[in-house]
């Protein structure tokens, strides 16, 4: 009867001490649970603003890039207007037989720019390309603007190129070749520069130069509208981040 006893209440003391272990080892276990989780979910949480931080410097490394390619595009886009305003007024020349010398003189000297001015689009796209190299384009949640930003580098600006490119290798062989084969001819820069312009006006009415004005007036169109399409591109981009910052 004594041996039952002792053996019941040895059972109950190691029943006991299971239970005990068991909630100790419990309590261990869910308290590693929890901190792990804290510290993951810290982690995360780092991470994300991290990567929110990167994202936004990437936006605001562009919105700087942009702001002063925009000022160059307008600057360009006023100089393409004039070469165009310039080569349109020697195509129709003949047309015009009560316009002066001395008004195509005149001319001349404040918007004889097709002779001699260039342009040629240089985006600032460094902090695009190292943004795309490092991978930071899967941090930007905006996905619209980032497609919006993309299709300005890799398409507008690469198109832009391309066609003042054509238009310069052509001005080139058939303006700037043709002018240094006439003796009597000087479009270069320097002569215009002058306060009177050496350029006799009657130059202006060789049938070659109205020939290359009028298809020079083709392409400096089509440019003056792509530069006006990447302009509004670009002022809905730099609206966009704004918006994104806020």
């Amino acid at each position: 009867m004594k041996l039952i006893k002792h053996i019941t209440s040895l059972l109950k003391k190691i029943q006991i001490s299971l239970i005990e272990k068991g909630a100790y080892f419990l309590t261990e276990a869910i308290i590693i649970i929890v901190s792990i989780t804290i510290s993951l979910w810290v982690n995360n949480w780092s991470e994300d603003n991290k990567n929110e931080e990167i994202a936004q410097n990437f936006l605001k490394s562009i919105s700087r890039d942009l702001t002063h390619d925009l000022l160059e595009m307008k600057e360009d886009s006023v100089s393409i207007s004039r070469q165009l305003q310039c080569a349109t007024f020697i195509r129709t020349l003949n047309y015009h037989p009560e316009i002066t010398q001395d008004s195509i003189s005149s001319f001349l000297q404040s918007n004889a720019t097709l002779f001699y001015t260039t342009t040629l689009i240089s985006p600032n796209n460094g902090n695009y390309e190292a943004a795309k190299s490092a991978g930071y384009f899967r941090l930007l949640k905006n996905k619209a603007l980032l497609n919006d930003i993309t299709d300005l580098y890799e398409e507008r600006f690469t198109w832009l190129t391309r066609l003042e490119l054509e238009y310069l290798s052509y001005k080139r062989k058939n303006l700037d070749e043709w002018s240094l084969s006439q003796p009597n001819v000087d479009l270069s820069e320097n002569s215009i520069d002058h306060k009177i312009s050496p350029i006799n006006p009657a130059i202006l009415k060789i049938p070659y130069l109205q020939k290359y004005s009028f298809y020079a007036s083709r392409s400096l169109y089509e440019l003056r509208s792509q530069y006006t399409i990447l302009i509004e591109h670009t002022k809905k981009i730099l609206k966009e981040i704004e918006e994104e910052n806020k």
